[in-house]
């Protein structure tokens, strides 16, 4: 801790977010004479991009990235990334009258993916390349977009970017039936991948999983270490310029004096200051609590009416499972980068719908959950990884802190009924090879976090809650910087070298939203 107790910039946060936030402040200054502090109330930085160990078996919490070697070269950092080769994902379609499996098998490489899709679908050949080569355009209209444009910079847009321009208010759905496709299969697949996104077609931004699934289909891949190995790299890197690290300690308000950020104050009472406060946590409490809403509305009504109506992501339920050397799980085509076993159809609009409700809907007709085999990519011990996303908040919170025996019977019972319908359709007597089970939860996301309602997201990409229309990384109060808009390891990165580039006056990037490498 410098003697001053005074930073130039305090980053809230030591998630991946946190930490390309205080990596490209430490680049671009001289940190003897503006200190950076990262502050991280937990044992380590990474937030939800890291591993964990469970009797000798290594967990990851993340899943996959793209290709973000531009991204690593500007930070200056070697990681050994494994690229996952022949199938980026298998979908594991259920008849469940009959119990039978039919598999979707989906090719790496945007050539390939377009290629497999066109042969296999013939009555819709013309219509899925017309999809997928708008798509790709759209997705390269990305790297021309400015974060935040200046009046003659959205004008250019309509000639630069006229494809992002005409569906950036356009759902998923509204977006795919464009293009006229007719081929159920091809429907599931395109409905799968906006998906990922953790909302159904018919709700999240059409931009989102289109640039998804263009960015993984260039390249999917995974640190060879374990994902704990990527946040490892940028804390040393951080450190060896001269950064500040401060662990197991919670900051529970940013202060504010006349419009403008003074620090923080953590929850021992002690008040650190600085010049500027990135805050990386989730926006609502952030806002909220740390700030407080009064100062907010204060300073800008309409920024304080975009907070209280700021729509979070929903969060997830995961059982890592350890797994014997017996098991073939090569042959059973769980070499890829993620898997998914589904009831198919409108499925996932249902359980979502049910989420919103308060309820959890998951029953043997309706399912939907993503097997992902890292071992087989990495190496190491066997080990899968069941995802189930959506799983909302529910009462998970209350039992936990209230009866944590009905807390833990109830995760079982759900990890239980996930084993078993993976067992049924894709992995035979699964059982018989389990050595470690570990269960999380979305009390597990909102403990770790800070999130009340346990996003793994960060804020849900519906329309009217993302690009434009999105919380402003640029608060109201001046200093204030808040770059949560979009989940995943590459938006993440990217988020805090934006957050830089503003408080620099685009000396970073430009004003661009993608970092251009020279």
């Amino acid at each position: 801790m410098t003697d001053s107790n005074k930073y130039s910039l305090i980053v809230i946060g030591g998630g991946i977010t946190g930490l390309s936030s205080a990596l490209t402040w430490a680049m671009y200054h001289d940190v003897k004479n503006e200190p950076v502090l990262i502050i991280e109330k937990e044992s380590k930085t990474g937030g939800y991009v890291t591993s964990f160990e469970r009797q000798g078996y290594l967990f990851d919490t993340c899943q996959m990235i793209p290709n973000i070697s531009d991204l690593l070269k500007f930070f200056d950092i070697d990681i050994d990334l494994k690229e996952y080769k022949g199938y980026y994902t298998r979908i594991f379609l259920v008849d469940v009258k009959t119990s039978k499996v039919r598999t979707i098998d989906l090719p790496s490489g945007f050539e390939d993916f377009k290629k497999a899709l066109m042969e296999k679908y013939p009555k819709n050949a013309a219509e899925i390349k017309n999809l997928l080569d708008y798509s790709r355009a759209l997705y390269l209209e990305l790297f021309k977009l400015k974060l935040e444009p200046t009046f003659f910079e959205i004008l250019k847009m309509l000639v630069t970017c006229p494809k992002i321009v005409k569906n950036s208010k356009k759902t998923f759905n509204e977006y795919f039936a464009q293009f006229n496709i007719t081929e159920p299969d091809v429907i599931e697949i395109f409905t799968v991948f906006a998906e990922f996104s953790g909302l159904p077609a018919n709700r999240v931004s059409a931009p989102v999983p289109i640039s998804a699934m263009n960015s993984l289909l260039d390249g999917a891949f995974r640190p060879k270490g374990g994902f704990m190995e990527f946040p490892k790299k940028f804390e040393e890197k951080y450190i060896s310029l001269g950064g500040e690290l401060l662990l197991n300690t919670k900051v529970t308000k940013i202060l504010v004096e006349d419009g403008e950020v003074k620090g923080i104050k953590l929850e021992d009472g002690k008040e650190i200051y600085s010049d500027y406060v990135i805050t990386t946590v989730d926006p609502i409490v952030a806002m909220k609590e740390m700030v407080g809403l009064e100062i907010i509305r204060n300073l800008d009504e309409k920024y304080a009416k975009k907070v209280e109506s700021v729509k979070m992501s929903t969060s997830s339920m995961n059982v890592s499972i350890g797994l014997d050397d017996e098991i073939d799980l090569s042959g059973l085509g769980l070499d890829c980068g993620y898997c998914v076993i589904t009831s198919g159809g409108d499925i996932f609009d249902r359980l979502f719908d049910d989420m919103e409700k308060g309820k959890i809907g998951y029953t043997d007709e309706d399912f939907r959950v993503g097997v992902i085999c890292p071992s087989l990519t990495t190496g190491g011990k066997q080990n899968i990884i069941l995802r189930i996303v959506p799983m909302g908040i529910d009462d998970w919170v209350e039992l936990r802190e209230k009866d944590p025996e009905k807390y833990n019977e109830k995760k079982q019972k759900w990890a239980d009924y996930f084993i078993d319908l993976t067992e049924k359709y894709l992995i035979p007597d699964l059982r018989k090879h389990i050595k470690v089970v570990d269960i999380s939860t979305p009390a597990t996301y909102a403990r770790y976090s800070g999130s009340p309602s346990g996003a793994i997201y960060d804020m849900a990409p519906y329309p009217d809650n993302f690009g434009r229309t999105r919380l402003k990384m640029k608060t109201p109060v001046k200093g204030l910087y808040q770059p949560k808009f979009i989940h995943s390891v590459f938006a993440t990165l990217l988020a805090g070298m934006q957050a830089n580039d503003m408080i620099l006056n685009r000396e970073i990037m430009d004003g661009n939203a993608r970092y251009k490498k020279n």
